[in-house]
């Protein structure tokens, strides 16, 4: 048999003489401590009977209080409200005429755009939906967990507040840049299946203007999937500012460094998915563009862009409400560290508190610094951008 093992010969014993020890090649069983088999005793490995328990993970949690910066996008989503119903006009009046009826085909281009852009922002929603899922698996307090999960339904039933409490005749912005000229546009497209008014097409009745209602539906689906993707982006935000228990200074700010680099790719990931917001939002002001010539096309294309910039305006702001306060919080909390760092006899001295900080990833440089501020700076741009692309053409 393969494997040597030790043991005392007990012919040895019988000549009078002391034990001889000696290797032999054996494989007995693996068990606890030894036993005696034909004169010989064998000592074996001791073997554990079950194998040992993983270190369980620590519960992080989220001061109950941290939740109320949901109120500060919620103000900006009031506000925005209160200059459209208030500041802006109920309606431009845009002849319908600049829209040349020539080429009626022309409507498809800007439905092709209008399509694109809310696929491309639905699934990007999706997926800062299940991302702050991923997040709430996580070893969190029930109470994290619980609050956490209510304060994004919330924001999804504010989302949907406008699509239930409201009517066909469309978003605001929708009437700033003339109704007439946009429903005469899209007055030229049609539904598969849709040879009458009264007929049904995928999300319902098709109405007068199947196109028009076409909008109107996929508008209603945005709204969820919009309430869906900001709160989920809201809250997860705010999950940046867990904190668990520490058994020392550093391995808190192993925790807050975590902490801040979760706060930066939620930020990166907040600026994409309301980026893809405004180049939805620009898609669809700009769908009845392929149809305008002449010299309207150009006077229509500033309306367009002011109003597109003033809807990036809105969006950056909405980033910047969620953003700001949990940044100044966990800046707050590593300055407070390294203060506690220097106090404690073993860490580096007060003045050295920026240098601690950065060697464990808790100062933000002037790299940092600039792509936070592109990032917040990524919808409004967008707008601009949607003056000179393609979607104009």
């Amino acid at each position: 048999m393969k494997g040597a093992w030790p043991h005392m010969d007990g012919a040895g014993s019988r000549g009078g003489g002391a034990p001889q020890v000696r290797l032999t090649r054996a494989a007995p069983p693996l068990v606890r401590g030894g036993f005696r088999e034909c004169g010989v005793i064998v000592y074996t490995l001791p073997m554990t009977s079950k194998a040992e328990s993983p270190p369980r993970a620590v519960v992080r949690h989220v001061d109950l209080r941290y939740f109320a910066i949901v109120l500060l996008p919620i103000a900006i989503f009031a506000m925005e409200g209160v200059i459209t119903d208030h500041m802006m006009p109920r309606a431009v009046l845009i002849p319908p005429d600049i829209v040349n009826m020539d080429h009626p085909w022309l409507e498809i281009a800007g439905r092709y755009r209008f399509l694109a852009a809310s696929w491309f922002f639905g699934a990007f929603a999706v997926l800062a939906a299940a991302l702050v899922v991923r997040t709430l698996l996580r070893p969190l307090s029930v109470q994290t967990r619980v609050v956490s999960v209510g304060t994004w339904l919330f924001v999804i039933a504010l989302a949907l507040l406008p699509t239930v409490t409201g009517d066909d005749a469309g978003p605001p912005t929708y009437r700033w840049i003339g109704s007439e000229v946009f429903e005469t546009a899209l007055s030229q497209g049609t539904l598969a299946g849709c040879a009458g008014p009264d007929d049904r097409w995928l999300l319902g009745r098709c109405g007068p203007l199947p196109a028009v209602t076409l909008f109107n539906r996929v508008l209603d689906i945005i709204n969820f999937l919009a309430g869906l993707g900001i709160g989920a982006l809201i809250v997860g935000m705010i999950l940046c500012l867990n904190r668990g228990r520490a058994a020392s200074v550093e391995d808190e700010a192993a925790v807050l460094a975590d902490n801040f680099k979760q706060m930066r790719q939620q930020l990166y990931l907040s600026s994409l998915v309301l980026t893809l917001g405004m180049f939805f939002a620009t898609s669809w002001m700009h769908w009845p563009m392929p149809m305008v010539t002449g010299d309207a096309r150009s006077a229509y294309g500033t309306l367009i862009l002011s109003t597109a910039l003033f809807t990036g305006t809105y969006f950056t702001l909405l980033i910047l409400s969620f953003y700001l306060p949990v940044a100044v919080l966990l800046d707050g909390r590593a300055r407070d560290l390294a203060r506690r760092k220097g106090r404690s006899g073993d860490g580096e001295a007060p003045q050295d508190a920026d240098a601690w900080l950065a060697s464990h990833g808790l100062k933000e440089g002037v790299g940092d610094y600039l792509k936070a501020g592109f990032a917040l700076a990524a919808p409004v741009l967008t707008a601009f951008a949607g003056g000179i692309s393609p979607l104009q053409l």
